[in-house]
């Protein structure tokens, strides 16, 4: 080969790779592997300048997590088109482009939003109070719930310090932790129609300062022949303020029984708050029940659990005025922002026939078990993910098929 022939192909070689280096800048520059962010205090955490590796060693150990414990990654396909584990070069593309935590932050809100699931985010400063209030502090004061109060995401000081809380007695009273005027009553026809809007279904503090104010109008409206319950726009909270709902109205015992499957990682160490007890192998799971449950049910997840809701009249053991003794028909309107707790609701007033659902599909995402929350290893931000496949009443996946209305209508804008 002659001299001129070398140079030539050595030409070619830096072309080839040059071209190959403006490709891929031009292919870096795109809108979808870059994230914009404000200063860290406007998420509510603090600055600690984490290296490209320490955000790609978190993003990691979260991928790995969510590939152990999540159940909705064949539903997020058929829903959404988004094949979330193959997107992981994507991601961690995305991720190394950041040049600071809050951008960092940011990035990771965007790539579990792909999931499409309000069960799964990255906590900000303003939902690391509310839970540690709402959630971690009620645990402790509850005996039979102390050992929900052992995880690391709300006693780690690493956490409280990356989200600038010190829990002390001032700071924890700064926090709102239910909405004051979560009720609104009203009679749409005299003796006729009543209705009533339930904007959250509030934690215990919540549930035991509206539960006089449902209960008096309930007995104001008990000779009406119908009653609307709404909870449309409602994203969850507690299911002990639906059941105190539904215990005022009903006149004998509700009661549904559901599956729920989970994989293999789904987090059963000895001391593990999140550990799901009685727990039995799919293996032993009766084949014509089995049979009836979608394909991915049988592949993809290695335990299942049967779940019972009951839920018994009221009983009045002091002042028997007390009693409610409706016996009209209840309306429940749903629309797709119910999730979580409402979503219980929803199902089981539909299942057990308490209610007649109108609206369109809910959002999904009934639970029997706590939806986990845990910290990243390095930046210590704060976690929460679904690890439960939740099956209706009729043998679908809650989080696909959601839970269908009697009468559907288009929602209101």
């Amino acid at each position: 080969m002659t001299s001129k022939e070398i140079k030539r192909m050595i030409t070619k070689v830096l072309i080839v790779i040059i071209v190959i280096i403006l490709a891929e800048r031009v292919y870096n520059a795109r809108d979808e592997f870059h994230v914009e962010a404000e200063d860290a205090s406007y998420y509510g955490f603090i600055e600690a300048n984490l290296t490209t590796k320490e955000k790609l060693k978190d993003f990691e150990y979260l991928y790995s997590v969510l590939e152990e414990n999540y159940p909705f990654f064949e539903v997020n396909k058929r829903q959404h088109g988004i094949d979330w584990l193959g997107n992981k070069k994507k991601y961690k593309r995305l991720i190394r482009n950041t040049k600071n935590d809050a951008e960092f932050y940011v990035a990771m809100d965007r790539i579990l939003k792909d999931l499409h699931n309000g069960h799964v985010n990255i906590f900000n400063g303003r939902n690391y109070r509310y839970f540690y209030k709402n959630y971690y502090l009620g645990f402790l004061e509850a005996d039979t719930l102390k050992r929900l109060a052992w995880y690391d995401a709300f006693s780690n000081p690493y956490v409280k310090n990356r989200y600038d809380f010190d829990a002390s007695e001032e700071s924890i009273e700064e926090i709102e932790i239910f909405n004051e005027n979560n009720l609104k009553t009203k009679i749409l026809i005299e003796d006729e129609l009543a209705y009533m809007k339930i904007y959250k279904m509030n934690g215990l503090d919540g549930a035991r300062k509206d539960y006089p104010i449902i209960k008096e109008f309930f007995k104001e409206v008990e000779d009406y022949k119908k009653l609307i319950i709404d909870i449309r726009g409602n994203g969850g909270g507690n299911n002990i303020y639906w059941k105190n709902i539904m215990e005022l109205l009903i006149d004998k015992p509700l009661s549904m029984t559901y599956y729920s499957f989970f994989k293999g990682g789904h987090r059963d160490l000895h001391l593990d708050p999140y550990k799901v007890r009685y727990l039995t192998t799919i293996e032993n799971l009766d084949e014509k029940v089995l049979e009836k449950f979608p394909e991915e049910v049988k592949t993809d997840f290695d335990y299942y659990k049967i779940s019972r809701i009951n839920v018994n009249p009221w009983g009045v053991s002091h002042n028997p005025n007390d009693y409610v003794d409706f016996k009209g028909k209840i309306y429940l309107l749903v629309d797709r922002g119910v999730f979580s707790s409402s979503e219980i609701f929803s199902a089981f007033a539909k299942d057990t026939g308490f209610a007649t659902l109108v609206g369109e599909p809910t959002g999904g995402d009934s639970v029997s078990e706590g939806i986990p929350i845990i910290h990243l290893p390095v930046s210590k931000f704060v976690i929460r993910y679904s690890r439960e496949l939740r099956i209706n009443a009729d043998g679908t996946i809650n989080m696909e098929t959601k839970t269908t209305p009697h009468i559907q209508v288009d929602p209101t804008p």
